[in-house]
């Protein structure tokens, strides 16, 4: 195997200082000369039309600048997901403009009616309580399944049905109907996750102003800023361009999916243009609670099929999604649930139908893992009482429909070109002692405190080539000192892909790791990128970076031919090695150069033919390149009190090579801690009875905390992926799909009662511990409520 210098090495991230001393600048450190405070005043009600609004009292108040309704709106409708600019327009219309920026019919507690900016924070705050607005209230549907129903009040008057949209899974395959009537095994799993919040530590935040030349400048913390500026020049203010608009995105506090939409920038954009000075839109926590965005809640029915052996014969999946007011990427996450639930394995006779519903609630949004969570709950318990009908092993079920090299992958048209997974299970079931500790179906376990085990596996992608524009580029310049600046865009989240990066870019241009400097996060510099999101950066930036280090390479052995040459030894290009900043062949034992030598030389020296060292790199990603897992967890549930505590989880994830393994298994940590939360503590809960949502604050949603966090083990299984820079994959997203599914199989194995909503809370398992999953109370009246 190749040893490398940089790849695969546990090396820090660049960017850790910034944030572990506090000098990192976010969005809310930034301020811009004679900068003013903007507020947005919300509906207090969940379905109202607007009668009246008056905002004379308001406007007049000392230091206010402007105070803008809907009147003062571009009449042009947009979506706050702004994946409809990356989508060919002939292969999906799940993407619907649905909204203005300022309504005239609030669609739920939260929606945006007006908005102000003063001179300081407290006079716009203050200028909100005079405006005056008369409702008239409209009756309100919080529910999708009763959204659909005949009769049922519109929340959009063009939407008939409240079907904002609906599909038959496109890669529907052979014939279901007879594969269920011909099966020794037919079982059915229904289940509903809650809307998880992506609770990012910096709320929404966006600051607008024009320079001297009368471009607009935004600043705002984004997951894909080239495509947010197209979105808004397309879909919001037809009347600017692409040029019009610099999008700054510095230091970001979290994203998971929420970064990847419009927040407040276009009411940013709009104050800037009213009053003319620069504007900082602020929210405050209890604001991103009850406004844009989170998971989206998906209601599910799924029927798996086998035969006595253990082979899957069909599986069908009914989806009813819940897209809150406005679609957004709802429709698209429930899409790609579909292609993950029916594609992580081997079965011939595959058909699933989603259909999004608009109630009168917050919008939901993608997060991370985007869809497969949401599946994986439901399908993975599903699997696993098929495997208890058929009396088999639920790892030696799994391991029986696994899908090989060749088969259809979950985008099923594109063969699977890689997969590890059967690996992954064995590793991390050997390494939690699985065959020890599943005792085998209906075990009754003795005592208080009853422990169990389950697993769950799972597909994801690198990126969503085929299906989205997936293409990256970058640009590399080599400074006189040997340094070189990256110049590249990624949303640095957290997730550590400014680092890894910066490996490849060294690995692949034979710099020191040290000396390579990333400029990021400004529309102006850096070259078009779709964002970060679909586990999608290492792959498809990654080999964009790795491409422009081959020519910087190039350039270097190019040139250092020369240097030989004042040594009296004569070498061609192919002779030198370019390694960690350092110029060696083995044509000349003992000479040596340093990388800097050739880069002052071509900046400086004269009659050199004086030109910096540079290259670019652009990468077009045509498949989807998924990466795999196998994780199991082992729980313990006090049958006095319903508390699931997660005594021991093990996950081994199939990553290709991972550039940076320190980084990997730090992306897995959290996203099972995220993970954890997901499935037993974070409710979002709304108010039957007025649409407000409860759970506001972070006392009121319950966060997992470092005691919620179980001894834990994420085993790297490594082969290279031909196609991966490197052979890496991506793995942001995986490590939050297999922990909810896990638990909820290791709760049925300590307790043989199965809990079909999310979160999987201590009340929820100590009712069903008292009257069984059979008797819980009927269909979810507010998502996240019992099902």
């Amino acid at each position: 195997m190749t040893e490398f210098a940089y790849v695969g090495k546990r090396l820090t991230k660049p960017d850790i200082y910034g944030k572990v001393t506090g000098e990192a600048k976010y969005t809310d450190d930034m301020t811009v000369p004679s900068m003013v405070e903007g507020r947005i005043l919300a509906s207090p009600h969940a379905h109202a039309r607007i009668l009246r609004i008056d905002t004379s009292k308001a406007a007049a108040l000392p230091g206010v600048l402007c105070v803008l309704t809907h009147k003062d709106c571009p009449d042009s409708r947009f979506s706050r997901s702004t994946m409809a600019e990356a989508l060919p327009e002939f292969a999906f219309t799940g993407e619907r403009q649905d909204q203005y920026i300022l309504t005239d019919k609030a669609r739920y507690v939260g929606d945006w009616i007006a908005a102000v900016a003063a001179e300081d924070i407290y006079t716009a705050e203050a200028a909100l309580e005079l405006i005056e607005v008369e409702y008239e209230l409209l009756p309100m549907i919080l529910d999708p399944h009763k959204a659909l129903e005949p009769g049922a009040p519109s929340v959009h008057d063009d939407v008939a049905g409240n079907i904002a949209f609906e599909m038959d899974h496109p890669f529907n395959s052979g014939d279901v109907d007879r594969a269920f009537a011909e099966a020794e095994a037919v079982v059915e799993f229904t289940g509903v996750n809650s809307r998880q919040k992506h609770l990012h530590l910096e709320t929404d935040i966006a600051i607008a102003y024009h320079e001297s030349d009368g471009r607009l400048v935004i600043i705002s913390p984004s997951q894909g800023p080239h495509l947010a500026k197209k979105h808004l020049t397309k879909r919001v203010f037809p009347d600017l361009s692409d040029g019009d608009i610099r999008w700054l995105s510095p230091t970001i506090g979290g994203g998971f999916g929420a970064r990847l939409a419009l927040g407040v920038e276009p009411v940013a954009v709009l104050l800037a243009r009213a009053c003319k000075r620069p504007v900082r839109v602020t929210t405050t926590r209890e604001e991103d609670f009850s406004g844009y965005s989170s998971r989206t809640d998906q209601h599910q029915t799924i029927r798996v099929a086998a035969n006595k052996d253990g082979k899957l014969l069909a599986i069908e999946q009914i989806i009813v999604a819940d897209s809150g007011a406005y679609l957004s990427h709802s429709a698209t996450t429930a899409t790609v649930n579909m292609q993950k639930t029916l594609g992580v394995l081997k079965c011939d006779n595959i058909r699933g139908h989603l259909t999004v519903a608009y109630t009168n609630t917050p919008t939901t949004s993608g997060f991370r893992g985007y869809g497969n969570p949401e599946g994986a709950f439901v399908f993975q318990q599903a699997l696993d009482r098929l495997a208890e009908k058929i009396g088999m092993d639920p790892m030696e079920f799994r391991l029986k429909n696994l899908k090989v090299p060749g088969d259809p992958s979950c985008f099923v048209p594109v063969p699977l070109e890689h997969t590890k997974l059967e690996e992954c299970i064995h590793l991390a079931a050997e390494k939690i002692g699985y065959k020890d500790k599943w005792q085998g179906w209906g075990v009754a376990k003795p005592g208080r405190y009853k422990r169990g085990i389950g697993m769950s596996v799972l597909t994801h992608a690198s990126g969503a080539g085929g299906f989205l524009l997936e293409h990256s580029s970058c640009v590399m310049k080599v400074l006189s000192d040997g340094a070189l600046n990256l110049i590249v865009s990624p949303c640095e989240m957290g997730q550590g892909i400014i680092g890894a990066l910066a490996q490849v870019a060294a690995e692949s241009s034979g710099l020191r790791y040290e000396q390579i400097r990333v400029s990021t996060g400004d529309t102006d510099v850096t070259m078009f990128d779709i964002g970060s999101h679909a586990s999608r950066s290492m792959l498809v930036i990654g080999n964009a970076v790795a491409a422009a280090g081959v020519k910087i390479k190039e350039q270097i052995r190019d040139r250092a031919v020369a240097l030989f040459a004042e040594h009296q030894v004569r070498v061609t290009p192919d002779q030198i090695e370019v390694r960690a900043g350092r110029i060696t062949s083995d044509a000349a034992p003992g000479v040596a150069f340093d990388v800097a030598q050739v880069a002052y030389a071509a900046i400086y020296d004269f009659g050199s033919g004086g030109s910096q060292l540079n290259a670019s790199g652009s990468y077009l990603s045509t498949s989807h390149h998924p990466n795999h897992q196998a994780a199991f967890a082992e729980v313990e549930v006090d049958t006095e009190t319903g508390l699931v505590t997660v005594l021991n989880y093990v996950s081994a994830h199939d990553i290709g090579r991972a550039i940076n393994p320190l980084l990997v298994e730090a992306q897995m940590e959290g996203s099972l801690v995220q993970g954890i939360g997901f499935a037993l503590t974070e409710d979002f809960v709304i108010d039957p009875d007025t649409g407000r949502v409860l759970s506001d604050s972070l006392l009121t949603y319950r966060l997992p905390t470092t005691m919620d966090v179980p001894d834990m083990a994420h085993l790297l299984v490594e082969d290279p992926l031909e196609a991966g820079p490197f052979g890496a994959k991506g793995c942001g997203e995986a490590g939050l799909v297999n922990p909810a599914p896990a638990i909820a199989n290791a709760i049925y194995d300590a307790i043989g009662v199965r809990i079909h909503s999310l979160p999987m809370a201590a009340d929820k398992v100590l009712w069903a511990l008292r009257h069984g999953e059979g008797a819980a109370p009927g269909g979810s009246r507010v998502s996240g409520q019992y099902l």
